[in-house]
């Protein structure tokens, strides 16, 4: 009975007898997905400081434009673009933006870290989708500088 079923142990007892039977469990079946590589870290023209992956393409476009700024992620974690479900979302493409003002939230070990913009901006792209997962520098939003 115990081989035909789903179970993988069972004890039964009975007055001063006890029996306990197992089975051994088929080796996990495993999955190889391949990662993509990491790229070599590369240096943060403006702010001098390095970021811990090359430009993605959304950094690329932006250096093409070059009025444009990018608010970058400051950790790994997950994207959010509202507060919780269902409110309103922190800030929409052509937003007007004060500094200090919160533009997104980043899940890190369940702790919710708010994202600020540094300067006074336009919001010119949103370059992650909401609950996407972030890397560390990671450019999230395309930024006109006011000012």
């Amino acid at each position: 009975l115990l081989e035909k079923s789903s179970l993988s142990e069972i004890e039964i007892e009975e007055d001063t007898r006890r029996i306990r039977l197992t089975k051994e469990a088929p080796a996990p079946v495993t999955h190889m997905i391949a990662a993509p590589a990491q790229q070599a870290p590369v240096i943060d023209q403006a702010g001098g400081g390095a970021s811990a992956f090359a430009p993605s393409l959304g950094q690329e476009i932006i250096e093409e434009e070059e009025h444009l700024h990018t608010i970058n992620s400051p950790m790994v974690g997950t994207y959010y673009s509202a507060s919780a479900p269902g409110e309103p979302l922190f800030v929409l493409v052509g937003d007007r933006v004060e500094a200090n003002q919160t533009v997104c939230i980043v899940e890190a070990m369940k702790i919710m870290n708010e994202v600020a913009a540094k300067e006074a901006c336009i919001i010119e792209k949103i370059l992650v989708e909401n609950g996407e997962p972030i890397e560390f520098g990671q450019p999230l939003f395309a930024i006109k500088p006011l000012g």
